[in-house]
């Protein structure tokens, strides 16, 4: 009688001191959690623990002891519940349209179709917007209006690569372009105490298409600069050579021989002072080239300048960049970063996204 009547106790206790470890019931688990909420919701938040009833009071004290393991898990899975009634439904990228702040719904992303169109398609667009921006007074529309007309310009030559035009030439084409583009940052000045974040974006935006546009020149007569580089080289190494015999003109002024091609004649000047001295004539400070020679560097000069502009509007949008960071983290982060070997079309997809940000920010139609 003895054993048998100490055995329900005992089975008991060991039911009701289950090990903390021991996961608790599905019943018991939603009923935890329901009552964590709501007595989290109370004013005073005095308990985290469910109440129990009158009748199993004494039996509550010993089975409901929470341990400090139990405690704390209870603790983490009700801010994980109150952290996640907090958190937005929809994760967006900043660009998304689906975005409600104010500053997301300015980034939405443009959709761009890939239908190929000839070269007279993009120059009808290109003077359609040049006209609006034309007949626009105010200076930062007109100068936004200038650069997406400028855009159109260089799909009209990335086009004219593909298909030659007859009238014009892909070089002549970005030239023009890069002066549309020029006088569109001067419109607006960047710089300044009054110069807007708007104002910068749009600059920078533009000295990325004119940094990229005389890149491409620059390939586009990569071929005949060698050459002319290679002409160049070795007319001014035979000079040298001519340079350093002795010259054809003796002490008296007469001509002794053929003179040197670095002075077809002689300097009126050093003649009269040559005349009954014993020492050879100045060297004549003015020095004549071959018109085709003259010719050719100066074609030289001008495709290689395209290089030296091509960095230095690189290196002015970049320190415009970095005053604009998320702007322009943003847009590498949507249409992926641009480069000075970045195609016309990334060119053109890139900074239309960027316009279009602007456009919106600074709240033009």
């Amino acid at each position: 009688i003895s054993i048998s009547s100490l055995a329900i106790p005992i089975n008991k206790n060991e039911k009701m001191l289950r090990s903390p470890v021991s996961p608790l019931s599905d019943a018991s688990k939603h009923k935890y959690s329901n009552d964590d909420l709501t007595s989290s919701s109370r004013p005073n938040g005095s308990s985290l623990l469910p109440s129990i009833s009158s009748s199993k009071k004494h039996k509550g004290e010993i089975q409901l002891q929470p341990h400090p393991g139990d405690f704390n898990k209870a603790i983490h899975i009700n801010s994980e519940n109150v952290l996640h009634c907090n958190k937005p439904q929809f994760q967006t990228e900043p660009w998304s349209p689906l975005s409600t702040t104010p500053r997301d719904c300015r980034r939405t992303k443009l959709i761009f179709d890939d239908i190929p169109r000839n070269a007279d398609y993009f120059m009808q667009e290109a003077k359609r917007k040049k006209h609006k921006a034309d007949a626009m007074v105010e200076k930062f529309g007109k100068a936004l209006n200038y650069a997406e007309a400028a855009l159109s310009f260089i799909e009209c030559g990335n086009a004219m690569e593909q298909g030659p035009m007859e009238s014009k030439s892909p070089y002549t084409m970005y030239s023009e372009t890069v002066e549309l583009i020029r006088y569109a940052v001067r419109l607006k000045t960047h710089s300044g105490p009054n110069a807007t974040p708007e104002d910068k974006q749009l600059a920078a935006l533009c000295y990325r298409c004119l940094a990229l546009l005389y890149w491409r020149m620059f390939r586009l007569k990569r071929d005949h600069a060698v050459k002319y580089s290679k002409a160049l080289i070795e007319y001014f190494k035979n000079s040298s050579k001519a340079a350093q015999n002795p010259s054809p003109w003796g002490a008296s002024g007469k001509s002794t021989g053929t003179p040197s091609p670095m002075s077809p004649s002689p300097s009126p000047v050093s003649s009269v002072g040559s005349q009954g001295s014993t020492g050879a004539p100045s060297p004549s400070p003015i020095i004549s080239i071959p018109q085709r020679i003259h010719q050719m560097a100066a074609n030289h000069v001008s495709i290689t300048n395209s290089i030296l502009h091509s960095y230095d509007y690189w290196e002015m949008a970049d320190n415009l960049a970095k005053e604009n960071r998320d702007f322009f983290n943003d847009l590498d982060a949507l249409m992926g970063p641009i480069t000075l070997h970045s195609s016309m079309e990334h060119l053109v997809q890139y900074t239309q996204q960027g316009l279009h940000w602007v456009r919106n920010s600074a709240h033009l139609s």
